[in-house]
């Protein structure tokens, strides 16, 4: 009997330390699970736009769990982004002590150094990567030791060709030499790898300005100005450069004159009659224009009066008179018409064209600039207060000709092709009127479907378009918004909250080689994803330009203070700081900070005003200067335009694939169907 109880009371001991191990084992999960939760919700304030009390909630559960290396790690990446260096270096500090062979918080650490300001102590580190020796080039530039920064971005270089910051700081380097002609070429080079990298441009024209190259200076600085227009330095040199070298306007005035009695509006192959007719509006505040005649042609009123008829070929200039008339001279400056309201400039020849010249284009972005640029349909001069606005008039599917391979270049696959047509033609008959109060429908820039005439047309194009015609994207048996963007970094995105709409159709969609995101992307795993060029249909080598997908910009906190005035005044910037987040990791809102207030900026003009930054989607940090201001920040972003709808670098590389547009479409606006609408 003693025995028997013995083995009882054995057996009530295993019992019970097993109830102990799986009450302790249940706590431990207990207490991780709340510790992820906790942790989850400080990342979603973070999205939700509440930055400071995410950034308190990070730093309280790293108080009461400081081994959790994932939270700790996370914190550093929103304290580098609000300036709070010291702090982040401590954690960094901390994370190297604890896990010293992790290579990231090794490469964090180097990183977070520099943008302290911290050049000299940048030296010191260990590190022979190419990123590590990037940013120790860096600091030796920065300490103004030319050769040892070279030897640095030199090898840095020797490891990846491909590194536009690199390259531009080799040009700044042979700057500081004054060997201007090697400037030159790391400068072009830099761009030749990232147009976007747009301090670029300025730097490059100091080098033509050393080399003593005038014209070139001229142009590059124009260039540089179109790009950055409110940039005082660059309106400083331009002007200091014609004031000593007046001759360069007189080549210019004389080079344009030539090139109007050179050129020659193209004919081009007629469109099948039929169609919604649409109004482009091509230029605003009009004071004057130069146009050539592509056919014998008619200038008529809005009341169908003929007021001047002649040939082909012919060059005719429109100016606006103080008295708020458009005056019509030839070539001779002879007065041949004036008149108080519209002005229609057409053929009866329906392979007519008429050519505009120095259109701009751009302005604010590193596209910018001016071409000479000829388009089907009528031409309409149409008298406002401060100027003639210009407007094309034309059928869609003629405006198509030119949208397609205005937006995607003609050589692409014909799926692709033929998904572009269809999404543009949509969103033109979506949106038309959208402009009426000015007198067009749609512009012919990137803020409604970029439009450059008939000089992209080719066959190719015109196949996809006549194939497609009369096909729109309807859901629910409605014509849908149809937006579309470049490069979406492999994720596109719902509409910004700025638009105030979001239809079913336009929805978070990953790449279809990627992984969706399980809820929000902590921010060190956002840094991590923006950074890195996952292989995805966006990246297709043929059809994905590399700095596209992914770039990293430098943009002076100057150039943001010249974006802002005059209409916004908070004086020096002193931060940067993203608010709210979209599931992509696209910011919604950013809050500039300054020394004399500060300022919100929201949605698309996020972009325009930081810079002219390829999209919202991005991180960035604050490089501090000696002065204790950023003298830079340094943006790591990924996808070119707003990233809503459908992806056409995707479209492309689903095409190659062999994926149909119509698949194409259903992936990129979930629940549309192909309507043929004539």
């Amino acid at each position: 009997m003693q025995l028997r109880l013995s083995h009882f009371n054995r057996f009530c001991l295993v019992l019970l330390m097993i109830a102990l191990i799986t009450l302790i084992v249940s706590s431990q999960e207990d207490k991780e699970n709340s510790t992820e939760l906790r942790f989850r919700a400080a990342v979603n304030r973070y999205y939700q736009g509440d930055f400071e009390t995410s950034i308190r909630q990070l730093e309280n559960l790293v108080r009461a769990y400081p081994r959790q290396e994932k939270i700790r790690f996370n914190l550093v990446y929103l304290l580098r982004e609000a300036g709070r260096f010291s702090e982040a270096l401590e954690h960094l500090t901390y994370l190297r002590k604890i896990n010293p062979v992790e290579e990231q918080y090794q490469q964090a650490y180097l990183t977070t150094t520099y943008l302290a300001g911290r050049a000299a102590e940048v030296l010191k580190l260990e590190g022979d990567k190419t990123e590590d020796l990037f940013w120790k080039g860096l600091a030796a530039y920065d300490l103004q030791d030319y050769k040892q920064a070279a030897t640095y971005l030199a090898a840095a270089l020797e490891q990846a060709d491909f590194n536009p910051l690199a390259n531009y700081y080799m040009g700044l380097i042979s700057l500081e030499k004054e060997d201007f002609s090697t400037a030159r070429t790391y400068l072009i080079k830099a761009l030749t790898q990232d147009p976007n990298l747009m301090v670029a441009r300025y730097d490059l024209a100091r080098a033509e300005l050393g080399r003593q190259d005038y014209r070139a200076a001229y142009y590059r600085l124009k260039q540089a100005e179109a790009a950055a227009p409110r940039n005082q330095q660059i309106q400083t040199d331009l002007k200091n450069l014609l004031a000593a070298h007046p001759y360069l306007l007189d080549e210019e005035r004389k080079e344009e004159e030539t090139g109007r009695i050179i050129a020659a509006a193209p004919s081009v192959v007629p469109v099948t009659p039929g169609g919604t007719t649409i109004r482009i509006g091509l230029a605003e505040k009009v004071g004057q224009i130069f146009t050539k005649t592509g056919a014998a042609f008619r200038l008529t009123s809005t009341t169908g009066s003929e007021l001047l008829s002649g040939a082909a070929q012919t060059i005719l200039k429109f100016t606006f008179s103080p008295a708020g008339k458009i005056q019509v001279y030839d070539a001779q400056d002879q007065l041949l018409a004036t008149a108080e309201s519209t002005l229609v400039l057409s053929y009866r020849d329906p392979g007519a064209t008429t050519l505009l010249f120095n259109l701009e284009y751009g302005r604010g972005y590193y596209w910018a600039g001016s071409e000479n640029r000829a388009y089907r349909g009528e031409i309409h001069f149409l008298p406002f207060a401060n100027g003639f606005t210009v407007v094309n008039q034309l059928t869609i599917e003629e405006y198509l000709y030119s949208v397609v391979p205005s937006e995607m270049p003609s050589s692409w696959p014909a799926a692709a092709l033929e998904a572009q047509a269809i999404a543009a033609r949509t969103y033109a008959l979506s949106h038309l009127g959208n402009y009426r109060q000015r007198g067009f429908d749609l512009l012919s820039s990137v803020a409604s479907q970029a439009y450059n005439g008939v000089k992209n047309e080719t066959p190719s194009v015109r196949e996809a378009v006549n194939a497609t015609k009369g096909q729109i994207l309807t859901y629910e048996g409605k014509p849908i918004s149809a937006y579309y963007s470049a490069n979406s970094g492999g994720y596109t995105d719902l509409p910004p909250a700025t638009w105030n709409f979001s239809p079913p159709y336009l929805q978070a969609v990953s790449d279809p080689k990627l992984t969706a995101h399980d809820g929000f992307p902590a921010p060190a795993t956002l840094a991590a994803w923006v950074k890195e060029r996952l292989p995805s249909y966006s990246a297709h080598p043929k059809y994905s330009a590399r700095s596209a997908y992914r770039w990293q910009v430098i943009v002076p906190r100057t150039e943001i203070e010249d974006r802002l005035r005059p209409s916004v005044e908070i004086g020096q910037i002193t931060g940067l700081i993203t608010l709210g987040r979209k599931k992509s990791g696209r910011v919604e809102q950013v809050l500039i900070q300054g020394t004399k207030g500060d300022y919100l900026v929201k949605g698309d003009r996020i972009r325009s005003t930081l810079g002219g930054l390829r999209s919202n989607l991005f991180v960035v940090a604050p490089k501090m200067g000696e002065d204790g201001l950023p003298e830079y920040f340094f943006f790591t972003g990924a996808g070119f335009g707003h990233g809503v709808g459908l992806d056409q670098s995707g479209a492309a590389g689903m095409a190659a694939e062999g994926w149909t547009a119509q698949q194409i479409l259903e992936h990129y606006y979930p629940g549309t169907s192909i309507t043929q609408l004539y």
